[in-house]
């Protein structure tokens, strides 16, 4: 089995370069047109490697349901909500620029800084809280997928609709980039899809969960 992971479309808080988090901020119109976007490529791609999906599972979150949506009634496929799948919270920090939050908050991002692995901004999740609800949510779709007809699970692929910091981290475990400058290594554009097989995401997942 494969998984692609895709990051949701655009919002007017990406335009405006402002930490969402876990504000739920809806997809703006180009965020819409990126979701179409996403549909279609993926089922370029699908095509291309004679390879299928058999279901969508999503962050709650708005920009990340609307995306999934949107990609689930393109190609005809579920679309099932999954908690844990959310974007990284940045507490104090949201809705703030990163300018205005370092002016407000200069101490207690400094400290974050020093070890984003396992230290917290106030009020948010350190990586390796998203990290940890990251792989239960993927727990549960497994126990999901294994409860379905067997031809299901082991001849289809899945798709999970999250967000930026849940794939950046993802990529850095999978690239071997360190936490500390991953923000600055890993880019992960709006409504992007990557993939991992079974056994990488599983690889992941060992150095993930310390």
């Amino acid at each position: 089995m494969r998984i692609y992971i895709a990051r949701h479309g655009e919002t007017d808080w990406n335009v405006e370069r402002r930490i969402q988090g876990s504000t739920d901020i809806p997809l703006n119109e180009n965020g819409i047109r990126q979701a179409y976007s996403l549909s279609k490529y993926l089922e370029r791609q699908l095509s291309l490697e004679e390879r299928s999906l058999s279901s969508i599972f999503t962050s709650p979150l708005k920009r990340a349901k609307e995306t999934a949506e949107i990609v689930g009634k393109l190609l005809h496929l579920p679309v099932k909500e999954i908690s844990g799948l959310e974007e990284m919270s940045f507490g104090v920090c949201e809705g703030k620029s990163w300018l205005e939050a370092k002016k407000e908050y200069s101490r207690e991002l400094e400290e974050w800084e020093e070890n984003k692995r396992f230290r917290r901004i106030p009020g948010g999740e350190s990586y390796q809280e998203v990290l940890n609800r990251f792989f239960s949510a993927y727990s549960l779709i497994q126990k999901k997928l294994a409860e379905e007809k067997p031809d299901v699970k082991k001849e289809k692929d899945i798709l999970i609709i999250t967000h930026g910091a849940v794939i950046m981290l993802l990529l850095s475990l999978k690239e071997g980039h360190s936490f500390q400058d991953s923000f600055v290594r890993v880019r992960v554009e709006n409504a992007r899809a990557y993939f991992f097989e079974e056994d990488e995401l599983e690889a992941i997942r060992a150095k993930a969960l310390v």
